[in-house]
């Protein structure tokens, strides 16, 4: 698998989990308090890992262009 490749993968994972995220916090909206806090909560972790598959996706994609540091 190419570099390129495994980019292609982290970024589709990317958008699963940010279709993830889309769905919780519709259903966080009609939740009790106590299921909205941990639904909030779960939202919160997911986008931590969104964030850190996007940089994963860009360094792989440039990780042969010199001038990308």
């Amino acid at each position: 698998m190419t570099l390129m490749h495994m980019a292609a993968s982290y970024r589709h994972s990317g958008e699963l989990i940010r279709l993830r995220i889309i769905a919780l916090k519709d259903q966080a909206r009609s939740a009790e308090p106590e299921e909205r806090r941990q639904l909030e909560q779960r939202i919160k972790d997911l986008n931590t890992l969104y964030r850190e598959t996007r940089e994963t996706a860009v360094i792989l994609e440039r990780y042969y262009d010199r001038r990308y540091h």
